[in-house]
């Protein structure tokens, strides 16, 4: 029944084949319906759409991406003996929080979730807090969201020393066998850097199971824990003595750091929980 003011309209819509074309239908945000004045533009419709939205459709499957992730080899073994469970990526370019000049009390922070000419748009809030929080809700995280799989790129080699092609090797479990090509690379060998590891090499897939933003000093001991690093058993006999609480802070600041980043910066961070899957 429809609701008053509301007008129908024969037809308008765009055609499956007219892709670029625009809709007189108010079910289309680019509509181009002669108005008379009378009638508000998310009031006008045509048949044709309201004969498709009354038809049921079944529900749609999810659809899940997969994209690279790189690690070191410290943390592909951590990956692979169970102790790293999530990673910490800093947020980059227009999608860090940014204070902007803004009438409303609502907008005086901006990030961008979608960088698109057409189809972007940002998240918005009242302090920093609020914008990166809506930056994760909207899920602009370069990395995916839940239910997303990463496959781990790491330092390998294609060839089997002095044997056959086709057998991979991963730096991350030590050096070739002394056994093997008498445990060193020929003169046309060498590790390859992970970011060309191929598909087909990769032996460990993540599939995401959480996603927020967070500052980078915000980490607790635990989380620490859950990024791969473990305290040496000589201080981890006292879960309360000042040796081993501040062993976990200082070693990951240390491992932030090796890769580029500043601790002291503290910036906005990407936490993107995960848990290893059969590939």
């Amino acid at each position: 029944m429809p609701r008053k003011n509301h007008l129908i309209v024969d037809s308008g819509c765009t055609q499956d084949n007219e892709r670029w074309s625009l809709s007189a239908c108010g079910l289309n945000e680019e509509s181009e319906v002669a108005w008379d004045g009378t009638h508000q533009r998310e009031f006008v419709s045509c048949k044709r759409c309201l004969a498709k939205m009354a038809k049921p459709r079944p529900a749609p499957e999810p659809f899940h991406k997969e994209r690279p992730i790189l690690f070191n080899g410290a943390m592909v073994r951590a990956i692979l003996s169970g102790q790293k469970t999530v990673t910490r990526r800093p947020i980059k370019g227009n999608q860090i929080p940014t204070y902007i000049k803004s009438d409303s009390p609502e907008h005086q922070w901006m990030a961008v979730v979608q960088d698109h000419p057409r189809w972007g748009f940002g998240a918005f809030g009242a302090t920093e807090e609020e914008c990166a929080a809506e930056l994760a809700m909207y899920g602009g995280c370069p990395y995916g969201r839940q239910g997303d799989r990463l496959y781990v790129r790491e330092t390998f080699n294609r060839t089997n020393p002095g044997g056959a092609e086709g057998v991979y090797y991963y730096r991350a479990d030590g050096e070739f066998p002394k056994s093997i090509g008498g445990g060193k690379f020929t003169d046309t060998e060498s590790w390859k850097p992970s970011i060309h590891m191929p598909r087909a090499a990769s032996r460990i897939l993540l599939e995401i199971t959480d996603v927020r933003v967070e500052r980078l000093q915000d980490i607790s001991r635990s989380d620490i824990r859950a990024e791969g690093l473990q305290c040496p058993p000589e201080l981890a006999s006292d879960d309360v003595s000042p040796n081993y609480r501040d062993w976990y802070p200082a070693a990951w600041k240390e491992l932030w750091n090796s890769t580029g980043g500043d601790w002291d910066a503290n910036p906005w961070v990407w936490v993107v929980e995960f848990k290893r899957v059969t590939p």
